[in-house]
C-alpha cells in the first residue's frame, strides 16, 4: 500500500465518520458527549497515521521481527490511551449514563477494522 492509497482511503473514512459523528450528537442524549468523540476521532487519525508510518518502516527493515513487533506495540499503546481517556472522562466529567461510549466505540471500532486492513496489506 502506497502511501498515497493510505492518505486517500484514510480521509475518505474519516469524512465518513465525521459526518456519522455530527449527525449521532444531533440527538440530545449523545449532544453531551460531543469533546470525547472529537477527541477520539483526532486520536484515532493520528494514531492510524502513526502505525502506518511505523509499519511501513518495519517492513521494509532487513529485521524480520521488526514490523510484528512495531505492530503489537502500537496494539498495546492504543489499549493504554483508550483504557486512559474512558477513565479519565468518567472521573472528569462523571456522565450519569453509558451513552459516551456509543460514539467512542464507533470510532473505535470503525479505525481498528481499517488499521488491520491496512497493516495486512503492508506486510505483504
Amino acid at each position: 500500500m502506497t502511501a498515497k492509497q493510505f492518505f486517500t482511503q484514510l480521509s475518505a473514512l474519516s469524512v465518513t465518520v465525521a459526518a456519522l459523528l455530527a449527525l449521532l450528537h444531533r440527538y440530545d442524549w449523545m449532544a453531551p458527549y460531543q469533546g470525547l468523540s472529537w477527541m477520539s476521532w483526532g486520536f484515532f487519525i493520528g494514531f492510524s497515521i502513526a502505525v502506518f508510518y511505523a509499519c511501513s518502516k518495519g517492513a521494509k527493515s532487513d529485521n524480520p521481527q521488526l514490523f510484528g513487533q512495531l505492530f503489537l506495540l502500537s496494539i498495546v499503546f492504543k489499549m493504554i490511551f483508550c483504557g486512559l481517556l474512558l477513565i479519565g472522562f468518567i472521573l472528569l466529567m462523571k456522565p450519569q449514563t453509558l451513552y459516551f461510549a456509543y460514539s467512542f466505540l464507533l470510532i473505535y471500532v470503525v479505525y481498528t477494522v481499517y488499521e488491520v486492513y491496512f497493516v495486512t496489506k503492508l506486510a505483504k
